[in-house]
């Protein structure tokens, strides 16, 4: 039998998944994942994570946990110090290894490597041969797993850009847009992995879906125009999530095609708060309506239907205004 792998279907999972699976499928390693969030894995992770802590995290706890029950012969935590030159993740995710291990006992055993790209993007190719040799590979079987790894994850970040669906883009699918046809687009600002998670994120995108609204996310941003947006700030963000977010927010709140901007945080998140106050401070620069929506367990969804209606509603009314004064000259 071959070597199984679990990795939890959480948190930075958003970000890298394409990456570690194209690897690991590489080296004829079978994949487990814990599942889309449900109640159930929820309810586990709010058991074992710390009060404090925020609700990706507990979600987090909750996949691991998940995984447990399953036949897995290691369980993937990598430590992802930094994804690119001079910017670092938050803390909470740099010691995972040893908190969830410390937390969740009797664990089957945990894969793990240092992803710090911070100074050399060479590191990626090391941190990846690191994985490969704990797995029991030499170094001849890991590099092929390794070029396709990036292969995929460039393809993923390529199709987000275009617009592609999350699931989709996971797979490796080209755009198929299922978008509704509507005159109102809004920009959903977030981490991805509230974003795109339908169960922390009380399913959103969907619901603006339903309520006939376009949605971009900062996905759908390229980097370099991130970092033309934020090239005049007197200090450079060097948290990785919350330059994409901030960076992202900046370049919608100047695009005329964006009718409103939604910055979905997560309770407790110090990062988001600054990103959502500097966000809310350009739209009132450019007359752009602005909504923060910050969640936690407790967050029930009827209140937060009722204020995408109305937000929608006042999107609507304001873009048939503007639509009637420049018809009038």
């Amino acid at each position: 039998m071959g070597i199984k792998v679990g990795i939890p279907s959480a948190l930075l999972y958003f970000y890298y998944y394409p990456l570690w699976e194209k690897f690991l499928q590489g080296l004829g390693v079978e994949i487990v994942l814990s599942g889309p969030t449900s109640r159930p894995i929820f309810a586990r992770g709010v058991r074992l994570a710390n009060d404090e802590t925020c609700l990706p995290v507990k979600v987090f706890f909750g996949h691991v946990a998940t995984l447990q029950q399953l036949e897995v012969d290691y369980i993937f935590l990598p430590r992802i110090v930094s994804m690119e030159r001079q910017t670092y993740l938050c803390p909470k995710l740099l010691g995972f290894p040893e908190v969830v291990t410390a937390l969740i006992p009797d664990l089957p055993p945990v894969l793990t490597a240092d992803f710090n790209l911070r100074k050399d993007k060479r590191e990626l190719d090391y941190t990846l041969q690191a994985v490969g040799r704990q797995l029991g590979f030499t170094l001849k079987q890991i590099a092929p797993a390794i070029a396709a790894a990036k292969l995929a994850q460039l393809r993923f970040e390529h199709l987000m850009q275009a617009g592609q669906d999350f699931t989709l883009a996971l797979k490796g699918r080209g755009v198929e847009s299922s978008a509704p046809e509507s005159g109102l687009t809004i920009a959903v600002l977030g981490h991805a992995y509230m974003l795109y998670d339908g169960f922390s994120s009380l399913d959103l995108q969907s619901k603006l879906n339903k309520l006939g609204v376009k949605v971009v996310t900062p996905e759908r941003v390229p980097p370099s125009l991130i970092d033309q947006q934020l090239a005049e700030l007197p200090k450079k963000i060097f948290w990785s999530h919350s330059k994409r977010i901030l960076g992202a927010g900046y370049a919608f709140g100047v695009d005329p095609g964006v009718h409103g901007l939604i910055h979905l945080s997560c309770f407790g998140c110090g990062p988001d708060s600054m990103v959502g106050d500097m966000v809310e401070r350009m739209c009132r620069r450019y007359a752009k309506p602005f909504m923060m929506l910050t969640l936690d367990e407790h967050t029930g969804e009827a209140g937060l239907v009722t204020r995408l209606e109305a937000y929608v509603d006042m999107l609507t009314r304001r873009a048939e205004l503007e639509s009637n004064v420049s018809a009038h000259g």
